[in-house]
């Protein structure tokens, strides 16, 4: 998710920062990364734990991204891990079940870009037409087979979210 709103932004001419880690897990494992999005210059590419958007796609990571949130940001949580979320006090949190769209979709693999569909639709940080673009760059050449999966998640997360900003 961060890589492809790092290159959107690109794309759309804007200034970023990305900082990443990943547990010991190779693959299936918690990661976690920082991703700042300016149209100025940006001083320092050190991040605080103080979020505008954050985005918690499964439990171990729920905490960190609640406590992490300022006032009137937004935290998007995949209701499908998170099965017993706390209250958001002072910004909005958005309860998708991304893995169980996913899962729809032919593979749960395929959660992170429903969410980043999401997080697209709720936010405004960059159009959804760029990112699926940045989709079939990034996974055109090396898994061909992948693309029309993924540009499919997100148009459904997009969707997904865009019906909850209706209803709520």
């Amino acid at each position: 998710m961060a890589k492809m709103i790092c290159l959107g932004a690109i794309k759309e001419g804007l200034k970023v920062v990305m900082t990443q880690t990943y547990g010991i897990e190779q693959r299936g494992g918690d990661s976690t990364a920082y991703v700042i999005v300016s149209d100025e210059p940006i001083g320092s590419p050190i991040v605080e734990n103080d979020a505008d958007i954050a985005v918690a796609l499964s439990p171990s990571t729920y905490d960190n991204c609640l406590c992490g949130v300022v006032p009137g940001g937004m935290l998007f949580t995949n209701s499908s891990m998170i099965e017993t979320p706390r209250d958001a006090e002072g910004f909005r949190q958005v309860l998708l079940p991304v893995s169980d769209i996913a899962v729809e979709l032919g593979t749960v693999r395929c959660a992170n870009m429903v969410m980043l569909g999401a997080v697209l639709a709720g936010t405004g940080l960059l159009r959804l037409e760029v990112v699926e673009e940045v989709v079939k760059e990034s996974l055109g050449a090396k898994k061909p087979q992948l693309v029309e999966l993924n540009v499919n998640a997100l148009r459904t997360g997009f969707a997904a979210m865009k019906k909850e900003g209706d209803n709520g």
